[in-house]
């Protein structure tokens, strides 16, 4: 993606400081605090809109909470990955079909993509499979030994929308990092 910066030089110190500010833009893909920086922006970033975008859906508020407090980083030496592994372990499902999630239940992939009948909409082809067994009525879950039936939810895209929140941020981000380092 590339950044866009405007600028005018109208004299020489003016020239020497737009010099000094594409060489520290050089240097950022190497500086430790700049990395720290740009991952905390994306953290809060994600977290705003799971809050916006997290409604409605689920009855179950424990998954909720586990969600939206999973949102992590993980670094690697040429970059980060922003990601959510909420997953409902094997041991705690209900299903006739334990095999269908060897495992556990991908709650993070859920609330991205959808589940049942309604998220089968999901615009993402082959991102998730649905209505394993092809229930006419939508599908049921145990809980608390009731059954529920739901015809599920579509995703929240959660994720998606973050990444056009932080391509948006990103130019932002750089200039507001250049000029902390200013001061």
């Amino acid at each position: 993606m590339p950044i866009r910066f405007n600028f005018v030089v109208d004299n020489i110190k003016g020239l020497e400081r737009h010099i000094k500010y594409v060489q520290d833009l050089s240097k950022m893909k190497s500086d430790r605090k700049f990395k720290k920086f740009i991952q905390e922006k994306c953290l809060e970033t994600v977290r705003k809109i799971t809050e916006q975008r997290l409604v409605g859906g689920t009855t179950d508020d424990e998954m909720i909470q586990e969600y939206k407090s999973r949102h992590k980083i993980r670094e690697f030496s040429d970059g980060f990955v922003l990601y959510n592994d909420t997953t409902l372990p094997a041991s705690m499902l209900s299903t006739n079909h334990p095999e269908d999630y060897p495992n556990g239940f991908s709650i993070a992939l859920a609330f991205e993509y959808g589940i049942g009948i309604v998220g089968q909409n999901n615009p993402v082809a082959n991102a998730w499979e649905y209505n394993l067994r092809d229930y006419n009525f939508g599908w049921y879950y145990q809980k608390y030994d009731e059954s529920y039936h739901t015809y599920g939810y579509s995703g929240f895209e959660i994720y998606r929308y973050t990444a056009v929140e932080i391509e948006k941020q990103l130019p932002k981000w750089v200039n507001e990092y250049m000029k902390k380092k200013e001061v």
